[in-house]
């Protein structure tokens, strides 16, 4: 899933929690904050195209020309940079590290609005993931 569909989906789910909670902070800010949080969990994919592939083709993509990001985000990952398991576990491992150090650290609220965008950063991701591939034939064979 693409910047601009985490975007939409952590601005209506941060949105939601201010609306829902009693922000401690300024409302504003903490939408912006929980905007910011799910387009920005992605940064790790560079991380992992670099650790799995051994390539840092993908961030030097981006940074000679950062529009991409919204205008042809199909082109920055390379097939091979990274994988869709990959990608996942390490968004349940930032998650896990994140939303109880926000928590705990910080504001429990803010804990909460981290929770439940990532979370929703998670779940969009992996939807997406479903529709383009599928592990187990419907068949119900092991491949």
């Amino acid at each position: 899933m693409y910047s601009r569909a985490h975007a939409a989906i952590s601005l209506v789910v941060a949105g939601g929690v201010v609306l829902a909670g009693e922000p401690t902070v300024d409302p504003a800010l903490a939408v912006g904050y929980g905007v910011a949080l799910g387009v920005l969990i992605d940064l790790d994919h560079f991380v992992l195209a670099w650790l799995l592939a051994g390539s840092t083709t993908p961030l030097r993509r981006v940074l000679r020309a950062p529009w991409i990001v919204v205008t042809d985000p199909a082109t920055i990952f390379d097939t091979d940079d990274l994988g869709p398991y990959h990608r996942l576990i390490s968004h349940v491992v930032i998650a896990g590290v994140l939303v109880p150090g926000v928590w705990l650290a910080v504001d429990p609220f803010l804990g909460v609005l981290s929770a439940a965008v990532l979370w929703a950063h998670l779940l969009a991701d992996l939807i997406a993931d479903v529709r383009n591939f599928e592990t187990i034939p419907r068949d119900g064979r092991q491949p």
